[in-house]
């Protein structure tokens, strides 16, 4: 098959080239201005006693927003009156760096989050704050690592739903970038659920022997449990759910890239923008 060029991409974009790029602009604004609410607040009450758990969050909520920025950038990049992909590659280039980069390490931080919560919570291991980060530094060097592959590569193309530049899949470098995004991906994912599901049932567990054994009041504990069952629950359902479709057409794609089409883009790349509202549950 003959490599489409960025203008024969977007001419392709279904339905129109209109509305992915307005609708990224309304969810980028406002996850950008709530990411700097976050970050504001957090910084100003927490600053002087900030434990390990609300340092990770904080980093992912800066990673989240500049992936907003991004995003709201290459939206506008991408609105048919300036379609300046089309005419400056380079501009492309750094959006895959700025944007690329970002959203997947956001994706792969939140597996970390729920490590420590885990090993915290269920196995009472307190790790030096040293190796978080540290497999931290290892979330975001990995998907730098694939955005400079590709760029010295040749391997970028824009997405078929149009908006971003990204990993061209018609390339043999661009299918080995993908193929480390989605096993790091998976590996994160997986992780997240494991580690959420583990507390949930450490604490419905608990719950019952505060209950039988200390005496406390049960309709107390069972509020403090569904409290925290609901906001785990809604961390896992956000990031599984608004990352899972995405994940499984590019899967198809590295099969046959005809399977990631215009059409299917379309439905599946929203989805990635409402991921940088996931962490949002979490403050």
């Amino acid at each position: 098959m003959t490599r489409l060029t960025i203008a024969e991409t977007y001419d392709r974009i279904w339905p129109n080239p209109w509305i992915l790029p307005l609708f990224y602009i309304l969810a980028s604004s406002l996850a950008v201005v709530m990411g700097i609410t976050i970050i504001y607040t957090v910084i100003k009450h927490f600053r002087k006693d900030m434990h390990i758990d609300i340092q990770l969050a904080l980093f992912l909520t800066v990673m989240d927003t500049v992936s907003g920025v991004d995003f709201l950038m290459a939206a506008i990049c991408n609105l048919p009156p300036l379609n300046i992909y089309s005419s400056y590659y380079n501009i492309c280039l750094v959006q895959v760096i700025t944007g690329s980069t970002t959203f997947i390490a956001s994706l792969v931080i939140i597996g970390v989050i729920a490590l420590e919560r885990c090993l915290i919570v269920v196995y009472n291991i307190k790790m030096k704050n040293t190796y978080y980060w540290l497999m931290i530094s290892i979330c975001v060097i990995i998907p730098l690592f694939n955005s400079i592959l590709v760029i010295s590569t040749d391997s970028i193309g824009l997405m078929s739903s149009g908006v971003f530049c990204h990993y061209d899949i018609q390339t043999y470098y661009g299918v080995v970038a993908y193929i480390i995004m989605l096993t790091l991906s998976a590996i994160a994912i997986s992780t997240l659920v494991f580690s959420y599901t583990k507390i949930v049932l450490f604490r419905y567990h608990h719950s019952q022997t505060q209950q039988i054994e200390l005496g406390m009041d049960p309709e107390k504990v069972r509020i403090e449990t569904r409290r925290t069952t609901i906001k785990l629950m809604s961390i896992l359902i956000i990031n599984v759910g608004t990352n899972i479709p995405y994940v499984i057409a590019q899967i198809m794609g590295l099969f046959d890239n005809s399977y990631f089409n215009p059409k299917v883009a379309f439905f599946v790349i929203p989805w990635c923008g409402l991921n940088v509202f996931g962490i949002r549950v979490y403050f």
